[in-house]
């Protein structure tokens, strides 16, 4: 009798310990037509939704991951990629191929996905993305979080590009300049090309350099076409102002950068004061990627925001 009741109990204790066992995230993705062009989401998580707008441009949301999984436990994740990145289509209107272009993007992948509003989260290039969609649609905007963003106007996003541009190292720099000046980026197959030059320029933008080794990037093969196409942004990039505008964002905004960023001395008050209902916090320890640097405050400021 007693041998069946400790068989018993340990098959109990198995039970419980599988009972404890994190559940699995749910992952889904696929395309949706979305003005015209195939684009490339894949959703993470239950919850409440956070669209992720990744930076670039030209990137996709794969460099979010596996670091964002953690926020996944307690929200919807969003990702997609953009018109013209990753896994989306190259084929774009090419009269759309603009700001305006890209904050239609996010409403009609809101109103696909069937939701009333949505936290909003850009990062870098993705974050003038984010401004742009609250300023457009504040009213379908939950919260908006602007994570180590490009500079509201292009005279700070310049000085910015300017400061950081001095942060990168001399061994480092000689190499950039190798790779431009022989012609390696011409070469039948560049993408190892173009990956190194992009983890050598985000390397200089990491507080801890070592830290280069957990961004993951994907270059795709037809990366410089893909790249010529954002050239169509230049007449919207060359001298935007988006300050005045921000008044109009009444959404709750966090405004987030990495301790060792420029635009922490440059612009980043400056930058949370035009938002009326905004708040500024600075990631110690990190720069541009602080959901990579510094994990546990990174994920601290985003949940303490979004639960408020």
């Amino acid at each position: 009798m007693a041998k069946t009741l400790r068989s018993y109990s340990i098959i109990l204790l198995l039970l419980l310990l599988g009972a404890c066992k994190e559940k699995p995230l749910e992952v889904k993705e696929g395309y949706m037509i979305v003005n015209g062009s195939d684009i490339y989401y894949k959703t993470m998580g239950e919850g409440e939704p956070l669209l992720v707008t990744h930076g670039g441009p030209v990137l996709d949301h794969s460099y979010f991951l596996p670091h964002f999984e953690r926020l996944a436990k307690d929200y919807q994740l969003i990702f997609y990629d953009q018109r013209a990145c990753g896994k989306s289509s190259i084929e774009i209107d090419s009269a759309t191929m603009n700001l305006a272009g890209f904050v239609d993007d996010i409403e009609q992948i809101r109103q696909k996905f069937g939701h009333e509003k949505l936290n909003v989260y850009g990062h870098s290039w993705g974050g003038l993305i984010a401004m742009k969609y609250a300023i457009t649609h504040d009213d379908k905007v939950d919260r908006l979080i602007l994570s180590n963003s490009m500079a509201p106007s292009a005279v700070d996003w310049q000085k910015e590009n300017l400061e950081a541009a001095k942060s990168i190292d001399a061994a480092d720099q000689r190499r950039l300049d190798v790779i431009v000046s022989t012609g390696l980026l011409r070469s039948a197959n560049a993408v190892p090309y173009i990956k190194e030059m992009m983890l050598l320029s985000f390397k200089s933008q990491m507080f801890d350099a070592r830290n280069i080794n957990k961004l993951n990037l994907f270059i795709p093969e037809d990366f410089q076409q893909r790249s010529a196409v954002f050239g169509l942004l230049g007449p919207d990039l060359g001298a935007y102002d988006l300050y005045a505008d921000l008044s109009k964002i009444k959404s709750p905004t966090l405004v987030l950068f990495g301790q060792s960023e420029a635009a922490v001395n440059l612009h980043a008050q400056k930058m949370t004061n035009a938002l009326p209902n905004a708040r500024l916090e600075v990631i110690e320890n990190s720069g541009h990627f602080p959901f990579i640097e510094n994990p546990t405050e990174f994920d601290k400021s985003v949940r303490s925001f979004l639960n408020q």
